[in-house]
């Protein structure tokens, strides 16, 4: 039998392999530490479940639109020509199963076989191989993401840029004035935008995440935004995300979600709406709160680690830290070597196109965020020390 060679020339995705394993051994009784999850570690607002409680007793459990029942999207519209300033129809947004599947089935809308596409460094792991499922190329600048990357990944026959801020996995968070820089290439070249804001809300500054629609709201035409409820309200396993874009693209999308899943889960949707109408602010933000004093406990501890490099985040809940060693550090073999020795599990930023750099998650409690730091101190000193 003959298989798809674009789908065997995919890679697996490391942070699901490596999380997995870390249960694996969990469940084998090993005294493993994660900080690798990208997903909060509160369990989901009451609020919300009791939404869901609701839709069941409702016998809301049965096929909806195909791209998410009217309620929610006229929700997600609205919320967001609030938050941007703009005007998005219920009909430019299409509900899915996750941003997940909200991003594969817009770079599906459009790319078409050759056309290279815009992967900033560090990527979030699935992006390429999205991206080569479709016949695309990942194109990747070197060095930061600026006007002149994009200036001149558009001459070499770039057709998109995906844009992800505050970043997975860096929680990097530009500035107003590099955002700026980014939209103004973005105009003047004529490619296309995907802006990944599934952690808009996970951000520690008082100003928020610049975005590109701010400073060139013009460009909206060309913008396909993606965001949902799973970081924000605790809720992964729901499967909820949502994309907001024009009405051609919105329809070849929402086209493609109709002949695939058919449509997301018809109680995540109600329990979704209960979330973006406001059922569970007050969790939210404590929530929010929580993450910003780990950011700041793990900073504090990982700065006392001579081998290690990084940037404070302002956003998300990843340190993503260099390690200092003499010659090119292999992350992969550096994490499976961690989890084996000391229990730990991180995630390798080979993962995220950033070879010698680690992920070190600050979505689990302060005990965990203490003891796992301490491994990875103990097994930097046992490695490289010695």
């Amino acid at each position: 039998m003959q298989y798809s060679r674009n789908i065997g020339h995919l890679s697996p995705s490391a942070t699901l392999q490596l999380s997995a394993k870390a249960k694996e051994m969990l469940q084998s009784g090993r005294d493993v530490v994660s900080l690798s999850a990208g997903q909060p570690d509160f369990p989901t607002p009451a609020p919300i479940a009791e939404a869901a409680f609701r839709a069941i007793s409702e016998g809301k459990t049965g096929y909806t639109a195909s791209s998410g029942i009217p309620e929610l999207r006229k929700a997600v519209a609205s919320g967001y020509s609030a938050r941007r300033g703009l005007e998005w129809s219920q009909s430019e947004v299409i509900v899915s199963c996750g941003a997940k599947f909200s991003l594969s089935i817009l770079i599906a809308s459009a790319i078409n076989p050759g056309d290279r596409v815009l992967l900033p460094r560090p990527y979030w792991v699935s992006y390429p191989e999205m991206v080569l499922t479709w016949g695309g190329i990942p194109v990747y600048p070197e060095g930061d993401i600026n006007g002149d990357s994009i200036r001149k990944a558009a001459a070499e026959g770039a057709v998109g840029v995906l844009l992800n801020y505050p970043s997975n996995p860096s929680g990097y968070v530009p500035t107003v004035e590099e955002m700026r820089n980014i939209a103004d290439a973005v105009a003047d070249t004529g490619i296309w935008v995907i802006s990944d804001d599934i952690y808009e809300d996970l951000c520690y500054l008082d100003s928020g995440t610049p975005h590109i629609l701010d400073v060139r709201p013009d460009l909206k035409e060309r913008t396909a935004v993606v965001s949902g409820v799973s970081k924000t309200y605790s809720m992964t396993g729901w499967r909820i995300g949502y994309c907001l874009c024009n009405a051609e693209w919105s329809r070849l999308a929402g086209m493609l979600q109709a002949h695939t899943t058919s449509n997301p889960c018809s109680i995540s949707q109600w329990a979704a709406l209960a979330a973006l109408e406001g059922s569970a602010e007050a969790q939210r933000a404590e929530m929010l709160q929580a993450f910003r004093n780990r950011r700041d406990l793990i900073c504090s501890l990982l700065s006392n680690e001579e081998r290690l490099q990084f940037e404070r985040p302002e956003g998300a809940f990843y340190v993503f830290a260099r390690v200092l060693v003499e010659g090119t550090l292999d992350s992969a073999e550096f994490c499976g070597e961690l989890l084996e020795k000391e229990e730990l599990a991180i995630i390798p930023g080979s993962a995220f196109g950033a070879e010698g750099y680690i992920r070190i998650s600050f979505a689990a409690s302060d005990e965990d965020i203490r003891e796992g730091v301490r491994r990875l101190g103990r097994f930097l000193r046992g490695r490289y020390d010695t």
